[in-house]
């Protein structure tokens, strides 16, 4: 069945269906949770609101690309990836 997703503009984008369990592995922390389907262009999974609301607290740093919280008793650290700089 269809569905409707908000996105970060406010808009919306169908969703095509839903995976009941999904197991996600980054690094050592595993999730394992429903996704939704949607044509997006840029990413292959977005992690929203859902997700961030179970971690409970969550240490963020933009400037070094990284997120840390606490899960199972665990501290987990995930990275994000730099872009190269584009070349003129």
């Amino acid at each position: 069945p269809e569905c409707q997703v908000m996105i970060t503009d406010g808009g919306t984008v169908t969703c095509f269906g839903k995976c009941h369990s999904i197991k996600l592995a980054m690094g050592d922390y595993i999730l394992n949770s429903p996704m939704y389907a949607i044509s997006m262009g840029g990413a292959d999974i977005v992690l929203g609101v859902q997700w961030l609301t179970t971690l409970g607290t969550i240490e963020m740093n933009f400037q070094g690309l990284f997120m840390r919280f606490h899960s199972e008793g665990r501290t987990f650290e995930l990275r994000g990836l730099r872009a190269k700089s584009p070349q003129i």
